[in-house]
């Protein structure tokens, strides 16, 4: 004669109800991660294209003459305008310009970023240098991940409040006069 556990077992080995929402439960997180990381790093790779391009077609700007009398203020708008994604760039996009006399004058330290848990701006370096002078422009957007606690948004690298920071560089030569 079998115990009453042996029976009980030998029923439960054969009881499959709950075998669909044990495989839903082990999946459905994985899936979930898989699909926000997939959608969080397309839309910083979007973000950061719009910003390389933007600057790069500002820059050309600069660069041949066509914008003239460049100010830190017009060329953020001017980038603001052809950069169409990025959401409140104005308030969160720091532009820099250094013109580079040597290799030793070349920057070297990390992008001035805006913080915007704060009200101070960083001290930002922009001279648009002189003819046949080369410029090193850095523009430093920041912006916040999508999905900050979960899948990609751990693994970026932010700042103390979360925010990603994209990054665009370029540099040209003023045309000679």
């Amino acid at each position: 004669m079998s115990s009453p556990s042996h029976s009980l077992i030998r029923f439960l080995r054969r009881d499959t109800r709950g075998a669909a929402a044990v495989e839903f439960a082990l999946v459905v997180p994985i899936l979930l991660a898989i699909i926000f990381a997939t959608l969080e790093a397309g839309w910083i790779m979007v973000q950061t294209i719009m910003l390389d391009r933007a600057l790069d077609m500002t820059v050309r700007e600069l660069r041949i003459g066509s914008f003239t009398d460049p100010t830190q203020e017009k060329m953020r708008d001017r980038i603001c305008e052809k950069a169409v994604v990025l959401a409140d760039c104005r308030n969160t996009m720091a532009l820099e310009l250094i013109p580079v006399i040597d290799a030793s004058s070349y920057p070297t330290d990390a992008a001035r970023c805006l913080d915007r848990s704060t009200e101070i701006e960083p001290v930002l370096r922009f001279n648009p240098g002189q003819r046949s002078q080369m410029v090193f422009v850095r523009a430093c957007y920041v912006v916040a991940p999508l999905t900050p606690k979960f899948a990609l948004g751990l693994l970026l690298s932010k700042d103390a409040n979360g925010d990603v920071r994209l990054i665009s560089k370029s540099g040209f030569i003023n045309e000679p006069a």
